[in-house]
């Protein structure tokens, strides 16, 4: 299980933020900051929820203590280039099932390649 430092980093990195933004966001230093990511402060509990809005997760997986993240809960916001997640879903809806077996092998094997 992650720990709430690695966490942030993984966040951070994936919404392409640097350290000096998020600071700045939570009315910090950068400094200050850098060192929640690296494990040596604890982050305050004021500062876990203003940063699970940011990033539009629950507190407790931020904390580590809630089933792993599975993206944003808005389905009618943007998702990719202009396509919201209802829209996607909607459209998945639309394809035999045929199409939508070869839509979930193609997904496996898109994210084993990482």
């Amino acid at each position: 299980m992650k720990q709430t430092h690695e966490i942030l980093r993984e966040l951070r990195d994936k919404h392409h933020y640097r350290q000096e933004y998020i600071a700045k966001y939570l009315g910090t230093t950068q400094q200050t900051y850098s060192n929640y990511e690296l494990g040596i402060r604890e982050i305050p509990l004021h500062h876990i929820v203003k940063l699970s809005h940011l990033y539009q997760v629950s507190t407790d997986y931020m904390l580590s203590i809630d089933s792993p993240y599975t993206g944003t809960t808005n389905l009618s916001q943007e998702y990719l280039e202009g396509v919201s997640l209802h829209d996607i879903v909607y459209d998945i809806q639309q394809l035999d099932e045929e199409k939508r077996k070869s839509l979930a092998q193609f997904v496996r094997f898109l994210n084993s390649q990482d």
